[in-house]
């Protein structure tokens, strides 16, 4: 059955002073001009009046980082003079923005691990979830697991999607996030363009829609519709009226609930680096961006939903910064969604848990590890999932002191299903 939540939509939040002209903001990876592919600062974007404002972050600011999303920053006013230990770790070409938490998700294009940008802390603050890696990539070479695909849902899960389509990545986002691999997307059999092809629907980015789905447009400008839980591609068609340069490298939804992408390609050429997209001709429109000095764009994010109602005029004065708006969404029937859970939790040091595992489609061998908080293995066990409910036991080794440790959950090919964190007292 679906069911209406009412979902807290940040119009516009960080930890920098606001314009106090009501404004909506739009979050973004981008790479300075004398590097115009290294993709590793965050900005904004005022989307009202088109200003682009100063970077959130940029390599050689100082910053604090932390390993999990429960304890206090480890390392504080640390900075990154040689340009190699940032913690973006890289290039980005992946962001969702949850209003709820107030954090700015991300991927690194070379290692498969999940990590935020608190922007409810006052100085930039980040969270390295080490040990909860997704184990996507082979290599760091590995383009065709790369995410480079990042949205908030409707149901207030992130997802995050593979290049090569075959990892529908969703995440939890307060506390420290829980992870699953939803696994490959489906054609449509009627698709006339295939989602999973490299050749036409690879890169480009995701946002959510108010219906619950998720849109997808590729780096060559195509559109699909994925439904969720079931994972179906629908092919929409392709966006029209673009320069003959444009690339959609990210996408994001303006407060009317618009479509709006951006290249990743653009900077020093005489076209809008942001389009606007009509729905449903797929026409594209530029904005106009103001004192644009923000480079090249990998990706964007932001609070809104595609197709939520628009908001008037009259509403929009009525803004003032850091406030909250609240539109009705809606949430995907869950009753047919893989489920793994974890309990008790916490336990008791010797004593026993139980995962329970629920509607997992992909049957076969699985396997449990438990990691200590600087992610050793300290215990592995089989689980055999070949009926709709399966739970399975482990003693938790007594030798081993209370404390905070991890349970995932990993398929055949090593890949991390799911990742929660075990309390032993």
């Amino acid at each position: 059955m679906m069911r209406i939540l009412t979902t807290a939509l940040l119009c516009s939040l960080s930890y920098l002073s606001f314009s106090q002209q009501a404004g909506y903001k739009t979050f973004m990876i981008t790479a300075k001009p004398g590097t115009p592919f290294v993709y590793d600062r965050f900005s904004t974007l005022e989307l009202g009046s088109g200003k682009a404002s100063e970077a959130l972050f940029e390599p050689g600011q100082k910053y604090s980082v932390r390993n999990n999303g429960y304890s206090s920053y480890q390392l504080n006013n640390r900075k990154d003079e040689k340009g190699t230990q940032s913690p973006l770790g890289g290039s980005v070409a992946s962001l969702a923005y949850d209003a709820k938490s107030n954090r700015l998700f991300y991927i690194p294009l070379q290692l498969s691990e999940l990590r935020y940008l608190d922007l409810k802390e006052s100085d930039a603050s980040f969270t390295c979830l080490e040990n909860q890696s997704i184990n996507l990539l082979h290599t760091k070479e590995d383009v065709a697991n790369q995410v480079t695909r990042m949205a908030m849902g409707a149901d207030g899960f992130g997802y995050a999607l593979s290049n090569d389509g075959e990892h529908l990545i969703k995440f939890s986002t307060q506390g420290t996030p829980v992870i699953q691999d939803l696994g490959v997307l489906i054609d449509n059999p009627q698709n006339t363009v295939l989602v999973r092809s490299s050749c036409t629907s690879w890169g480009g980015d995701m946002v959510g829609a108010a219906d619950g789905s998720l849109y997808l447009i590729t780096l060559y400008n195509h559109v699909f519709r994925i439904s969720l839980p079931s994972k179906k591609a629908d092919y929409i068609g392709q966006i029209k009226n673009l320069p003959a340069e444009f690339t959609s490298n990210g996408a994001s939804v303006d407060v009317d609930g618009n479509l709006l992408v951006s290249c990743g390609t653009s900077f020093g050429k005489s076209f809008s680096p942001v389009q606007k997209i009509k729905w449903p001709s797929l026409e594209a429109t530029p904005i106009d961006i103001r004192g644009n000095s923000l480079g090249n764009i990998a990706d964007m994010a932001s609070s809104n939903l595609l197709f939520q109602p628009a908001v008037s005029q009259k509403e929009k004065e009525k803004v003032k910064p850091n406030t909250v708006n609240f539109i009705q969404t809606v949430e995907a029937d869950e009753n047919n969604l893989p489920t793994i859970s974890l309990f008790p939790n916490p336990v008791t040091n010797r004593g026993r848990f139980q995962v329970k595992v629920s509607n997992l489609k992909e049957k076969g061998e699985y396997k449990m590890i438990l990691l200590d908080v600087t992610g050793k293995p300290i215990l592995e066990g089989k689980m055999n999932i070949g009926t709709k409910t399966s739970t399975h036991s482990f003693t938790f080794p007594a030798q081993h002191a209370k404390g905070v440790y991890f349970v995932q959950i990993a398929d055949v090919f090593n890949r991390t299903m799911y990742s929660q964190q075990l309390i032993v007292e």
